[in-house]
């Protein structure tokens, strides 16, 4: 039976929010609602109004420091071969960029890798740069190499992976790198025909710049919180962010008018939840802190720091980011924690009024806001669409209502999916959280091969056991009492403890278990030196490239490599919502390049880039096994907290 609420919702009014939230823009060609903006502030001012104007309580804007970025207007103008000048207009990455009329010379350098730089001086000239990165790097890699080299600025053309939904489609993604250096991008049409004009001027194209683009530090940005209020202390978040790239239609306007929707239509169907509904709509997510490699969601990351009690009485958050509105979608999928999916598949496989088949996906993914609330013990679920072609127009002009394949009907079922997900999770009176399917995870995760396990596994299965009786201690307590309240308190820490402790990030922000990392490595490790043992070179590059950061060590030079590096454990690491979730790198910079000297046929001694291969291999196995043990303590612990909930 379709919940009371579903009769109230109005599809129209949602779009009519996303309609309001697309009208706030930084440069009023292309769109921004960029963190601390006076775009941003506004939509904020939206925001509060419309969550007061539907019935919302306890409706603030809470400022948290952010790194601002205020973009107003970039364009190129340079002559054509007719004589005729053509006027460009550009997007603006996280970078400072101040011109007026400014007259640049343009090179184009290829991908921007440090070959590309060979018997070359682009000293005091702006460079134009092919890159795709969704498979092969971030812009921070061919940025810092183009900087050492002395540029004044670069300009970026989205040759393939993120942006390709046309030819015309122009894109923004964030930089994570020092905003001194300008960098903006262009559409491939465009590119393509400034390629031709720098050939035809023999390699540089003199063009007049006019751009307003600024990053100020230790700005402000404002989270928008409302409350269905409930009548126990427990809560559970409703969360998405406003902020955007462009105009957008997808990310994230369609997910604020969902949940404006849904919220309306609780409120006017009368719906009274046992736990307070806490919806928080956060500023500075797409981007929000210079010079960094974990440079979004800073907006969440500064709410959750402010409020760390929030851990203790959250007892679960929906995450609406995007992607809600298609009819290419084929299933409705949501992420969330191992500890979770069976529940899921019960809450959100029998929803009536869903349209699509439903799943899940596993593990947490970092890429948004739903981790910054994990870390504070709260079990998140986060929406998602397989079958929609998201990728193309993601942060681009083509983030379109057409372009989306808009549909009333799916956007509809977003609203009843997740509408009648956050009922059911207020229904229930504990977490549905089974720590058995994590710690199979951990015996799954396991590798003989790379060291030994017998007491680790042992470990684990008592770690099981007690899973069990927690799970049957869950199931036994009814209503929100104060057993069932001390309990799922009890229970957050334990999830705060394994989101913290068991998991961290390897150098991709792949979140998983603390030892996969130097497991993997390991691995790789061996088969390259199973490949220089039989000589083949080229394989051992192959493998080599699994290992950290080791296939850009092969493309970029040792500083720009140090200094990404730098970024995350050495001297430019800053404090960010990932601090401390990476602890080291494989030192192997060097042996890689000894590696590809060899595949293409050059002098090196085999025997001494093979020992330099076993010295870091060792090195790997002790920390893993310092890793194994670690885990191993943790589990025992978890173990024991378990059994104290009983």
């Amino acid at each position: 039976m379709l919940p009371e609420f579903t009769k109230y919702l109005d599809v129209n009014y949602a779009l009519g929010v996303m309609d309001k939230l697309i009208s706030f823009k930084c440069n009023p060609v292309l769109g921004y609602r960029s963190a601390g903006s006076a775009a941003e502030f506004a939509a904020a001012d939206y925001l509060y109004n419309e969550m007061r104007k539907i019935g919302l309580k306890n409706v603030h804007k809470e400022p948290v420091v952010v790194d601002n970025f205020e973009f107003k207007n970039a364009e190129l103008t340079y002559l054509q071969a007719n004589g005729i000048p053509r006027k460009v207009v550009l997007a603006a990455l996280q970078a400072n960029c101040y011109a007026e009329d400014e007259e640049i010379e343009l090179v184009y350098v290829g991908k921007g890798t440090e070959k590309d730089y060979v018997d070359r001086d682009v000293t005091g000239k702006w460079v134009l740069v092919d890159i795709d990165m969704a498979n092969e790097w971030w812009v921070y890699w061919p940025l810092m190499q183009a900087k050492f080299k002395g540029i004044a600025g670069m300009i970026i053309v989205q040759v393939s992976g993120y942006c390709e939904w046309s030819e015309d489609t122009l894109g923004a993604q964030d930089i994570s790198a020092p905003a001194d250096t300008p960098c903006l991008s262009m559409t491939v049409r465009e590119a393509n025909l400034i390629k031709a004009a720098i050939e035809r001027e023999g390699g540089v194209l003199v063009c007049r710049l006019t751009a307003d683009s600024r990053v100020t530090n230790n700005g402000l940005t404002h989270n928008v919180i409302g409350e269905i209020p409930g009548t126990t202390d427990e809560v559970i978040y409703l969360i998405g962010h406003y902020d955007a790239y462009f105009t957008a239609f997808s990310d994230n306007p369609s997910g604020i008018g969902c949940m404006l929707g849904i919220c309306k239509a609780f409120i006017e169907s009368g719906y009274k939840p046992r736990r307070t509904l806490r919806v928080c709509m956060h500023g500075a997510e797409e981007w929000g802190i210079e010079n960094t490699r974990y440079d979004w969601a800073r907006g969440a990351t500064m709410q959750v720091r402010k409020h760390p009690e929030w851990g203790k009485n959250g007892f679960m958050l929906l995450n609406l980011d995007g992607n809600l509105i298609s009819a290419d979608a084929l299933e409705a999928q949501v992420r969330t924690c191992y500890e979770l999916v069976d529940a899921m598949m019960e809450i959100g496989g029998s929803i009536e009024g869903n349209i699509y088949p439903f799943g899940t996906q596993s593990p947490l993914w970092t890429w948004t806001e739903s981790y910054m609330y994990a870390m504070l013990g709260i079990p998140t679920v986060e929406s998602w669409y397989e079958g929609v072609n998201f990728w193309p127009s993601y942060h681009s002009t083509s983030d379109q209502k057409d372009v989306n394949n808009y549909s009333d009907e799916a956007f509809l079922s977003s609203h009843i999916l997740y509408g009648t997900m956050l009922q059911r999770f207020d229904a229930l009176d504990v977490r549905p959280l089974k720590f058995r399917a994590l710690f199979e995870k951990v015996l799954e995760s396991l590798d003989e091969n790379v060291g030994p396990c017998d007491d680790f596994r042992a470990v684990v299965k008592k770690a099981i056991e007690a899973s069990d009786l927690l799970e049957e201690k869950g199931k036994s307590l009814c209503g929100l009492g104060e057993e069932t309240t001390t309990f799922n308190t009890k229970v957050a820490q334990i999830f705060a403890r394994i989101i913290n402790e068991l998991f961290g990030l390897d150098w991709y922000e792949t979140y998983s278990f603390i030892h996969a990392r130097n497991r993997n490595n390991i691995g790789f490790m061996k088969g390259a030196i199973a490949a220089v043992d039989r000589g083949d070179y080229l394989a051992a590059v192959d493998e080599m490239r699994g290992v950290d950061l080791s296939k850009y060590g092969f493309y970029f030079d040792r500083q720009t490599y140090d200094f990404v590096v730098d970024q995350v454990i050495g001297e430019n690491h800053v404090d960010t919502w990932a601090n401390d979730k990476v602890g080291s790198i494989a030192d192997v910079y060097d042996v890689n390049r000894d590696l590809a000297a060899l595949a293409n046929g050059e002098a090196r001694d085999v025997a001494a880039v093979r020992a330099k291969l076993e010295e870091e291999l060792a090195h790997q196995k002790v920390e893993l096994s310092e890793k194994l043990e670690r885990e191993c303590k943790l589990i025992a612990e978890l173990t024991q907290m378990m059994k104290d909930c009983l």
